[in-house]
């Protein structure tokens, strides 16, 4: 499945003068590299989702109750997983509807991660 219409509204950080660190090459690779995986996973489970705008809440259902299990990964790796799902359902543009049901609303009070990227809502068509 091409993704390339996700990868397109994801926006890492960059390094200011303050903080001259900016999102690694090697974290932005395995993000999308895991976002290919799920997207890959999908479509092999269901053929005829061809394309991501085709992807609805029942293929990430299935990636977090079935797949996740029977691929057997480590629990850090099931977080890496589910912080990537996070982005990709937010490239989606689905958060706000689908973070309920997959179980995937962060209480902020506990902390976590720094975030080292963000997605874009619209994109500009004259910019290539």
């Amino acid at each position: 499945m091409n993704i390339r219409d996700i990868t397109q509204r994801i926006k890492w950080q960059e390094g200011t003068p303050e903080s001259p660190k900016g999102t690694s090459d090697a974290t932005k690779y395995r993000t999308i590299k895991r976002i290919q995986t799920m997207a890959d996973a999908i479509e092999a489970q269901f053929p005829s989702v061809r394309y991501c705008n085709q992807i609805k809440l029942k293929h990430m259902k299935y990636l977090k109750e079935a797949w996740f299990d029977n691929e057997g990964f480590a629990p850090s790796t099931m977080a890496d997983y589910t912080r990537a799902m996070r982005l990709m359902i937010k490239a989606l543009g689905k958060e706000r509807h689908w973070f309920g049901h997959l179980g995937l609303v962060q209480d902020p009070t506990r902390g976590g991660r720094r975030v080292v990227s963000r997605v874009t809502k619209t994109r500009s068509r004259n910019r290539r």
